[in-house]
């Protein structure tokens, strides 16, 4: 008779560990950015220090990755909601409402991620990229929207990526102004509205 087989070893969880990692990146990170060492971060994840300089060279790339996450998940929320057939106007109001919303829930990382990564740090921009493009595509999908429903200006009187750009540039130092700049919440709802007011100016016809 031929030997049994070998019970097969159990798979190396990769992915879990990957994901214990960032989640206690993002806890310690966010409680105290300098005392986060990889190693506490290693320890409290469960994981060796060895895993996490497999996977980071320092915490500004664990930050970055932590940030990628959430913007997936934004960026998911977003799809969904812009699935359901709504006027160009709503669109852009439920992407910015959407966008604060997240934002406020997480203020204590996206600061983090201002004051440490911003805009100046090439290998977060690299990292990000693909992230920001499913952005970019979700805003084109709205401005396209509205243009062939005749809301929006025509293609000969509106710039679409520098509509993208602003709209984006909007909510962005917008946050920067409150949560680094004045240190302050904000209302998501109330927010939304004076941004979309603001942005439609420069897409209606």
């Amino acid at each position: 008779m031929g030997k049994s087989p070998k019970s097969a070893s159990p798979r190396y969880d990769v992915t879990g560990r990957l994901t214990a990692l960032l989640d206690a990146g993002e806890t310690l990170l966010v409680q105290g950015y300098d005392t986060a060492q990889p190693q506490l971060i290693a320890d409290t994840a469960g994981v060796s220090v060895g895993l996490f300089y497999r996977h980071f060279r320092n915490k500004q790339e664990l930050l970055t990755a932590i940030m990628i996450r959430h913007l997936d998940l934004l960026h998911s929320q977003i799809t969904l909601a812009l699935s359901a057939s709504v006027s160009p106007v709503e669109a852009l109001q439920t992407v910015l409402l959407l966008n604060l919303q997240y934002f406020q829930q997480h203020q204590g990382l996206i600061k983090l991620f201002f004051m440490q990564i911003g805009y100046g740090d090439a290998s977060a921009t690299e990292r990000l990229q693909p992230t920001r493009q499913t952005y970019r595509t979700l805003l084109l999908q709205v401005i396209e929207s509205g243009i062939a429903q005749e809301v929006f200006l025509p293609p000969d009187q509106l710039d679409v990526q520098l509509a993208i750009n602003s709209i984006i540039g909007t909510i962005n130092w917008s946050l920067y102004d409150l949560l680094v700049v004045q240190d302050t919440t904000f209302d998501p709802e109330a927010f939304a509205q004076k941004l979309t007011t603001h942005l439609l100016r420069g897409l209606t016809r």
